[in-house]
């Protein structure tokens, strides 16, 4: 070498991974052509996770509003509550009959009596101490009490169901959150009156948002849920990036516009997403019949 320059050992290992690295790369090149490879863009919006317009089945006037747009709300928590004072009495007039128990008590020690004195009877009339009458008429009158017994448990039962479909009817004038969320549109106030069924508030859950795009009925053949990509989103003048994961290929192609919906859905914890804004998710296919090289892992949009 120039300069009387000696090549070292540890060169010579250097230059000799060198080589084969370039050797490598050649062979993908010659075996893995990068036509192999297309990209798509999936076109879309964002929407929340959740999204629900929650209504009351019974109509009646807003007498109690627990929470304000943008409250954060847990599952169970009560949101807003209809005028009840009619109902809260009948389930208390349930609960008092279902509560009183003095006639059933009485005809069961009345049961408990005749049962032994028709076992006494039964035992005389073996000694012929008494007539065979006597003892039927003292079987009639257990008979009789066991009757009453019968039916007035039965109509304790009945009172239990009915107690019940009046705390059942009691809570259906109250809304609470199916799930946790925050308060995004509250469309009464209280004192004003609501129709059943009306949409009275609506809750969002945006901790998980979807993005729900399209793309050409061509390319989603090679689409599977589970594959992943770096989704695109504008926000105030710049862009926002989340790694989003596909969950739904629609196996539907829309006839007048030859697209297939897809469905991805991504961590927003932070919040920073607000459901609504349109985004972009670029997503690498291999072209039909084509696959990577053994020990070698398929391209992908994730830097």
């Amino acid at each position: 070498m120039s300069g009387g320059a000696q090549l070292r050992p540890c060169d010579t290992a250097r230059r000799g991974v060198c080589a084969r690295a370039t050797a490598v790369l050649l062979l993908v090149v010659l075996v893995w052509p990068a036509s192999a490879w297309s990209q798509v863009v999936i076109t879309g919006i964002t929407r929340a996770r959740l999204d629900l317009k929650l209504s009351l089945p019974v109509a009646g006037r807003v007498e109690q509003l627990a929470v304000n747009e943008g409250d954060q709300v847990n599952k169970g928590d009560v949101i807003l509550s209809l005028d009840k004072a009619l109902e809260t009495l009948e389930v208390d007039r349930r609960k008092l009959l279902l509560d009183d128990v003095s006639k059933l008590f009485e005809l069961r020690q009345r049961e408990v009596v005749l049962r032994e004195q028709v076992a006494n009877a039964r035992s005389l009339l073996a000694t012929q101490l008494i007539s065979r009458k006597q003892v039927e008429d003292e079987e009639m009158v257990y008979r009789d009490v066991q009757a009453q017994l019968g039916g007035l448990e039965i109509a304790k039962k009945r009172e239990k169901v009915e107690y019940e479909l009046a705390q059942e009817a009691l809570s259906r004038r109250v809304l609470r959150a199916p799930a946790n969320g925050t308060i995004a549109k509250i469309n009464f106030r209280v004192g004003e009156s609501l129709a059943a069924n009306d949409s009275a508030v609506t809750l969002v859950d945006i901790t998980k948002v979807r993005f729900v795009g399209t793309l050409p009925a061509s390319a989603a053949g090679r689409l599977r849920a589970g594959m992943t990509g770096r989704l695109s989103l504008a926000r105030d003048g710049g862009e926002i990036v989340r790694q989003a994961r596909i969950s739904f290929v629609s196996p539907l192609t829309d006839a007048a516009s030859g697209l297939v919906e897809v469905i991805a859905e991504f961590d927003n914890a932070d919040k920073a997403v607000r459901p609504g804004i349109a985004g972009q998710m670029p997503v690498q296919l291999a072209a039909p019949g084509a696959s990577a090289p053994a020990g070698l892992r398929a391209p992908s949009s994730t830097p």
